[in-house]
């Protein structure tokens, strides 16, 4: 019935189809394949802009560290001074020559009491205040040698400047 010229134009005219309809899945796919990746390059991009605001708050976060570190170590080292300052108060006088305490409260007691309970309370205070106790307006405004605690000066009364 149909001879072979049209039957070889079936063929061919079935294998261009074949091939349009292979090279649309193609491309389709491709698009498919296209939109993936275009999303997954949003997310990654969406990930390192997270990951960067990360480090840049930690990096900040260990500058303040740092401060804060800083700022610890300068007022323990204020702290060591001010218990050395009370250590030589028992082993020196005002001098700074060598005393014996025993022997001067053997000859003083009502003097050293006074002197030692003085002491003591404004020790206690230096230890209420280092411990996160508020400051008094009188500690605050103390500008004086008289009106500071000698214990620890520069804890209580941060305005005092001592005489250079």
């Amino acid at each position: 019935m149909f001879g072979a010229g049209a039957a070889i134009r079936a063929m061919a005219m079935l294998a261009m189809v074949a091939v349009l309809a292979v090279g649309g899945w193609y491309v389709m796919n491709l698009k498919a394949d296209l939109a993936i990746s275009q999303e997954n390059s949003r997310r990654l991009q969406e990930g390192i802009q997270e990951q960067q605001a990360l480090m840049k708050q930690m990096s900040e976060d260990i500058a303040k560290i740092q401060d804060i570190n800083r700022e610890l170590g300068d007022q323990a080292r204020r702290y060591q001074s001010e218990v050395d300052s009370l250590s030589r108060k028992f082993s020196q006088d005002a001098r700074g020559q060598p005393r014996d305490f025993g022997a001067f409260a053997k000859e003083k007691p009502d003097l050293v009491e006074k002197l030692v309970n003085r002491g003591t309370k404004n020790a206690m205070r230096c230890l209420e205040i280092a411990s996160g106790a508020p400051r008094t307006e009188q500690e605050l405004a103390a500008k004086t040698a008289s009106e500071i605690n000698k214990e620890c000066p520069t804890i209580a009364n941060p305005n005092y400047r001592a005489p250079q």
